[in-house]
């Protein structure tokens, strides 16, 4: 975590469904296997987890994804026992099966991974790639992280960086006068999302220290400048 950083991303959030009301949101959580983010906009760490909802969101189409501000559905989050804010919820045909309490990525990512697997086998959604497929990205990755002492996963480049926290991510290590080399992970879809999984973070930027890595507590959206 980099302390002082405060840019707020845009998010696509195309494939977060915000219910305009109770009779909306019941109908999208009463079907299918559905994630459900209960949220609030005066509580900080919402703000970084709903970044978190929506790349989620993008990536595992066989989940619908439901985004609730607990101040405009009291009932709905009284009746799910959400005592507090962030709070995650999976649900199968209206039925609670898990939750996920606080502001805890790779908690959520591991659940929202498991949940997306299950709705897969048991619907029409793309099976994730077979082992031999991951064993090579995951020896690609290996030797991407160890490619310089210090390696920065952004978007964009040092020279030109395409969103504003990746941008003083670079501006830190160069003051820092810390070597580096980066990856621009707009350029390479499977890095991308094989990242994620390889550093258990859902977000970029991301840095590698030899064997450590290093994710950053705020990013960049998908679409941020």
């Amino acid at each position: 975590y980099v302390p002082g950083l405060v840019s707020r991303p845009r998010v696509d959030m195309a494939r977060v469904q915000l219910p305009a009301s109770a009779a909306e949101a019941e109908a999208q959580l009463g079907s299918g296997s559905v994630v459900v983010s209960c949220t609030a906009t005066w509580a900080a760490p919402c703000a970084q987890m709903n970044n978190v909802f929506a790349e989620l969101s993008a990536e595992y189409t066989a989940l619908t994804f439901v985004q609730l501000d607990a101040d405009d559905f009291p009932d709905l989050c009284e009746r799910f026992g959400v005592e507090s804010v962030p709070y995650f919820l999976f649900l199968h045909d209206g039925k609670v099966t898990e939750a996920v309490i606080g502001a805890n990525a790779p908690e959520l990512t591991l659940k929202v991974k498991q949940n997306a697997l299950t709705a897969a086998i048991h619907g029409d959604a793309t099976v994730p790639a077979m082992p031999s497929q991951k064993q090579s990205l995951h020896a690609r990755l290996s030797a991407l992280t160890r490619r310089s002492p210090v390696m920065l996963f952004m978007k964009g480049s040092a020279d030109a960086p395409r969103c504003g926290f990746s941008r003083q991510i670079v501006e830190i290590l160069q003051e820092e006068k810390i070597q580096f080399e980066t990856f621009d992970i707009l350029t390479d879809e499977e890095v991308r999302q094989g990242l994620k999984e390889f550093s258990n973070w859902p977000t970029f930027p991301q840095a590698s220290q030899g064997r450590k890595r290093h994710c950053f507590e705020r990013s960049c959206g998908p679409y941020a400048s």
